[in-house]
């Protein structure tokens, strides 16, 4: 019996202790201490990526750009103000006012599977006379 239990000792040991050749080669250990600490991106998030996802693209969009409004999906946290920094700094144009909407999401099925599509929110910026965006009307 004393025999049987050492064997089992022996293999959880060596269980532990080894590991396949192939996940050193691909580095998995390496990975968790190359990994930074988990920050907070949205305090750098007007920095680095800016507070417009992309123009919003629909018919009442296009036809509001000739009365030189544009349309923009924006981050949820976006303020009015960031917005206004990011489009003049952006297209080199003066902004007269911005207008926020948050769509809340809608339901969807597919079949017999339901489920949402995600809400944004999106600006409706007001220019200047005289100021125009080119990439909008592209």
């Amino acid at each position: 019996m004393a025999f049987w239990k050492k064997d089992k000792k022996e293999n959880k040991e060596n269980k532990t202790k080894t590991t396949p050749a192939e996940f050193k080669d691909v580095g998995v250990g390496q990975e968790k201490e190359a990994s930074s600490p988990n920050i907070d991106i949205s305090k750098f998030r007007n920095i680095e990526a800016g507070v417009l996802k992309s123009f919003y693209i629909s018919e009442k969009s296009t036809m509001l750009n000739s009365a030189s409004q544009y349309v923009f999906k924006v981050f949820d946290n976006a303020t009015k103000s960031e917005i206004k920094k990011q489009v003049e700094k952006g297209f080199d144009v003066k902004v007269k006012s911005v207008k926020t909407i948050i769509l809340p999401r809608k339901s969807r099925t597919l079949g017999r599977h339901s489920g949402f599509k995600p809400g944004f929110k999106k600006a409706i910026v007001v220019l200047k006379k005289g100021y125009s965006i080119e990439q909008a009307k592209a």
